[in-house]
């Protein structure tokens, strides 16, 4: 059953009056940074760090040619989500440091100078690791 409108702003409300702006960002910014690695991870090739074969081949497959078990393979995940959250948390700490998260509320990246800033935050923690 797909959610109406109605229930997904009172989600949405639920959640920002529990968790709060930064909380929602640190979501936001977690899910991001593993859908990205985990797309990174399951694309044909990866020339830039020298790999030579397919990494979505071997997200599942180990270098013996031994399939991961479910459970190792979910458990990877779940570190590479955790890893994930530590980034965004540093994300939001380079974003309050810049004192940006406050100009979060509006339409924040129509201003050209606030949207480099926050681009330079996010590859601050991107570039780095």
């Amino acid at each position: 059953m797909a959610t109406s409108k109605a229930d997904a702003e009172r989600n949405l409300k639920e959640f920002l009056d529990k968790h709060g702006r930064e909380g929602f960002l640190k979501l936001l910014l977690t899910n991001y940074l593993f859908d990205l690695a985990q797309y990174y991870l399951h694309t044909e090739k990866n020339p830039a760090v020298k790999v030579r074969e397919d990494t979505g081949y071997r997200f599942y497959v180990g270098g013996r040619e031994r399939v991961y078990k479910p459970g190792e393979i979910e458990q990877f995940k779940q570190d590479l989500r955790r890893e994930c959250e530590k980034k965004a948390l540093l994300i939001i700490e380079n974003l309050k440091k810049m004192e940006l998260l406050e100009k979060l509320d509006g339409d924040f990246m129509a201003d050209p100078k606030v949207a480099k800033l926050v681009q330079e935050a996010f590859e601050s923690i991107t570039q780095k690791t």
